[in-house]
């Protein structure tokens, strides 16, 4: 075990909320709530508030697909339909017919069990018809949508079990005291119904296209590289080597732990947990045989993480993290020789 300093800051975690906001829409929508109130007509349903619109500090600049503006468009149109179909009396369409997942409406599903990972992140397990998996491929994710306080927010999350799960899905959430989706995801109990749409997500992996996977992970960013990591490790043909380089405040803040050791196992993974925040004395509750790094994930630590044999085109970087984290790790990978064609950001 080494010890490392760095000047990026990962533990100044920015609440990774997509947050949308339209005030002429929102002018409309009150209305034509006001047009309804005065009609004394109770037997309509009021009409859904409208998506928030992003604002410029909301994209990462990065060429995301879909980008947060896209989001807000798609849920825009998707209001006025959902208040067109109120408008003439339809029944809304969130009825699971067919396959389960839509990219153009959101349909409607049920929490089963909620369990707390960190002091912060819980895992949601989401219940799925019986015998349906979600369909998703590796590297894929879904946008979920919920209101508070008048407010219509959504958020893109990538489930955390495998992509071939049957009958439900978990879901890994870091809730942020000052959050606007962490206040609707605070509210979640079992029982709670979430709408979700999808899936999206324009990573196209496949089996042995590389040599060698580097993953760079802070906090929550772990959930979409459990997805390529389970999509390997889960496939006996394919044999690319995967690095996981993994950014924490402390040890007792590593989400998916037991995932983690478990996949330990496999010859073709390796983890390093790179801590900010604890000091070395920490290290009597370690678990045998983790990999850590004391420090912060800076240039210093990725020129002697990353072998120079590692710096070639069958090399491919994966990154997800806070904006400024992704920013930092792209940059310092950049100097180190690696092409913007092999690295990806989610």
């Amino acid at each position: 075990m080494t010890s490392q300093q760095s000047s990026i800051d990962i533990s100044a975690d920015t609440p990774d909320d997509a947050a949308i906001t339209d005030k002429k829409l929102t002018v409309k929508n009150q209305n034509l709530h006001s047009t309804n109130e005065e009609n004394h007509d109770t037997e309509r349903p009021s009409l859904p508030c409208p998506p928030l619109e992003p604002e410029e500090k909301d994209c990462c600049g990065s060429g995301c697909t879909p980008c947060v503006f896209d989001i807000y468009e798609q849920d825009l149109r998707i209001w006025k339909q959902e208040c067109q179909k109120i408008q003439n009396q339809r029944k809304q369409g969130n009825q699971i017919n067919g396959s389960v997942l839509s990219d153009s409406e959101y349909r409607k599903f049920q929490i089963m069990e909620v369990k707390q990972e960190t002091k912060n992140c819980f895992r949601y397990r989401i219940q799925l018809p019986e015998f349906s998996s979600l369909g998703l491929a590796i590297g894929q994710h879904i946008i979920i949508r919920d209101t508070n306080n008048g407010m219509t927010l959504s958020r893109q999350y990538t489930p955390v079990s495998e992509i071939t799960c049957v009958g439900h899905f978990d879901l890994l959430i870091k809730i942020y005291e000052l959050g606007k989706m962490s206040q609707c995801v605070k509210k979640w109990k079992v029982g709670t119904e979430i709408e979700i749409r999808g899936p999206f997500g324009n990573l196209q992996y496949l089996a042995n296209k590389y040599k060698k996977l580097i993953l760079l992970a802070a906090g929550t960013g772990i959930a979409p590289m459990s997805q390529i990591i389970q999509g390997i490790l889960g496939n006996e043909e394919d044999d690319t080597m995967i690095q996981l380089l993994y950014a924490c405040r402390s040890y007792d803040e590593i989400l998916m732990k037991s995932e983690l050791n478990e996949w330990s196992s496999f010859w073709n993974f390796s983890a390093t947990f790179v801590l900010s925040q604890e000091p070395e004395a920490g290290y009597q509750h370690y678990r045998y045989g983790d990999q850590v790094d004391w420090g912060r994930m800076n240039q210093d630590f990725l020129s002697k993480a990353l072998l120079p044999s590692d710096i070639n085109p069958a090399t491919f970087l994966l990154v997800c993290g806070t904006k400024s984290f992704e920013n930092d790790m792209i940059e310092i990978c950049r100097k180190l020789g690696l092409c913007d064609t092999q690295i990806h950001r989610f």
